[in-house]
């Protein structure tokens, strides 16, 4: 260790970095016995020459015998030499720095690194999905065309993620910290349970399988039982909760690859089909896309969906590439 850099440490002036490298070098094995010599080399430095050989009490009662005639053979006070006195208060203040700044170096305490917190976002595209598993042990499944956004701290303090599409959750139990799903009209609120979530269009839905759900809506809180579904619709019911009972395969189908429809208007049925399989419609105007369908398809390729709805609508396709025509079929 420079002699340097402890001088600068006793002394206050010791950048930050040499404050650590002299605490560290504490704590070695001599470190000490080397400070220690250090100390009293400056303070060896510091007081006057042992070489002053002057007699000052011999030469204190040769002042007072000028000043005070007659007072010689009285007897003389001895006095402390007042480069003595300076040598004692020298050394106090010494120690008492030394003291002071030893101890300052032992509070101080290698800075913290500020922590700076980033949002994770997983996201799909048209025809993919995506299974991810948090750090808690949540696992949840991202449907199509969906995105899923948590903090780089998710789980520490506190379980938040916030949803833009479809997923289906199934959270791990934490008493201690709720887990909580967040889209732009609703927030649901969990320990440990199973349901399926969906946010697109102004529409907001949570459908229990498992558990209990508490959920904050439309200004109101309630909640859910497996086999309950809470809806917000901006547009058939504005500023309200509707609660109703669901279908699990429609509903939910979508996880195992299953597509269910119910009396769904063609158009919107072929907007999911080209979110499901990652494709562009490109749509006859001359159909009808009014007509509603029924029909169930289970882990079907496209051109067999396509087949099937073209035979009960009306209508031929064709596939090239990402792209798909569908015409009115000629007669």
């Amino acid at each position: 260790m420079k002699k340097e850099n402890l001088t600068r440490f006793l002394n206050g002036t010791a950048s930050p970095d040499e404050k650590r490298q002299v605490l560290k070098w504490f704590d070695q094995e001599d470190g000490r016995e080397i400070f220690d010599r250090h100390l009293k080399e400056i303070w060896k430095d510091s007081s006057p020459s042992d070489a002053d050989m002057t007699d000052y009490e011999s030469l204190l009662q040769r002042i007072h015998k000028k000043v005070q005639p007659g007072s010689g053979s009285g007897k003389v006070k001895r006095m402390i030499p007042w480069i003595k006195f300076f040598r004692i208060a020298a050394s106090l203040l010494l120690l008492i720095a030394c003291a002071y700044f030893l101890k300052k170096g032992l509070e101080y305490q290698n800075p913290v690194a500020e922590v700076v917190e980033k949002t994770i976002t997983k996201a799909t595209q048209n025809g993919e999905k995506l299974t991810l598993v948090l750090p808690d042990g949540t696992k949840i499944t991202l449907n199509s065309n969906s995105s899923l956004s948590f903090s780089s701290s998710f789980g520490q303090y506190e379980r938040v993620v916030r949803l833009s599409g479809e997923a289906y959750f199934i959270i791990a139990k934490d008493s201690l910290r709720p887990f909580r799903l967040i889209t732009d009209e609703m927030v649901t609120t969990a320990l440990g349970t199973e349901f399926n979530a969906y946010a697109r269009l102004d529409q907001y839905a949570v459908a229990l399988t498992e558990g209990r759900v508490a959920i904050d809506a439309a200004n109101q809180r309630l909640e859910l039982i497996p086999g309950q579904r809470a809806t917000v619709n901006e547009r058939l019911y504005p500023k309200s909760v509707k609660v109703d009972p669901f279908d699990f395969d429609k509903t939910i189908g979508w996880k195992e690859g299953q597509l269910v429809i119910d009396r769904k208007p063609l158009k919107v049925l072929l907007e999911d089909l080209s979110s499901w399989y990652g494709v562009e419609m490109k749509i006859d105007p001359q159909l009808n896309l009014t007509r509603r369908v029924i029909g169930t398809f289970r882990n079907k390729n496209l051109t067999d969906v396509l087949t099937g709805l073209g035979f009960s609508m009306g209508f031929d396709f064709e596939i090239n590439g990402k792209v798909v025509f569908i015409k009115k079929e000629s007669l």
